[in-house]
């Protein structure tokens, strides 16, 4: 994917685009650049309905009703910045609705257990849309940064220094080196999405 490099065209060798700097591209009336934010939270969105325990069927309306909603009210949102955050408020909101109604058209003996609180308490939202800022910024990385930092902090089993360089082709030697770099990498281009506070590193969905 290249959802985060500039919507107009640009080389890929360019900075990625912010949530406010793709908000104001879409509100100019760029298709791209809503196809590239629908890219970026789609999972994200998904997560939050998936979460409510809804059928399969109420998942896909929670799922498109949000972004109906988002581009509904697109002149009205105030800080574009926190698109992340608006729309998971809204797809748990129309999860919620969703779910009422689909217990109310019910046969009593047959409605479904209610949502649990739990799986769409704030703490547990805010790790959703931290981890959807992650796998934004990730996608940004170059193949080889991004193959380190899936074998040192997202495989499934501990591997070496040794295994690791070896299958992204470095000496155990550079490895250190390429860790650090990539990481520095991976920080600015959190900045640069707005995702992290520049000064201070401070994870702005706190």
């Amino acid at each position: 994917m290249t959802d985060i490099c500039h919507a107009k065209g640009d080389s890929d060798n360019r900075e990625p685009l912010s949530d406010s700097e793709l908000w104001q591209q879409i509100l100019d009336g760029n298709t791209a650049a809503w196809n590239i934010l629908v890219r970026r939270y789609q999972t994200l969105v998904y997560t939050v309905a998936n979460r409510a325990g809804l059928s399969l069927a109420d998942v896909s309306d929670c799922f498109q009703q949000t972004w109906v909603l988002l581009h509904r009210n697109r002149n009205s949102i105030q800080d574009p910045s926190r698109l992340s955050a608006w729309l998971i408020t809204t797809a748990k909101r129309e999860a919620l609705r969703l779910k009422r109604r689909s217990d109310r058209d019910m046969p009593m003996d047959s409605v479904s257990d209610p949502v649990d609180s739990a799986d769409l308490a704030d703490d547990a939202l805010i790790r959703t849309e931290r981890q959807a800022h992650l796998e934004a910024a990730l996608e940004q990385l170059d193949l080889r940064c991004r193959r380190l930092m899936d074998l040192m902090f997202f495989a499934d089993e501990r591997l070496s220094y040794e295994d690791i360089a070896g299958q992204v082709g470095l000496s155990t030697n550079a490895l250190g080196p390429a860790r650090r770099r990539c990481l520095d990498r991976l920080r600015r281009i959190l900045e640069k999405l707005g995702y992290l506070d520049a000064r201070n590193g401070v994870d702005r969905t706190l």
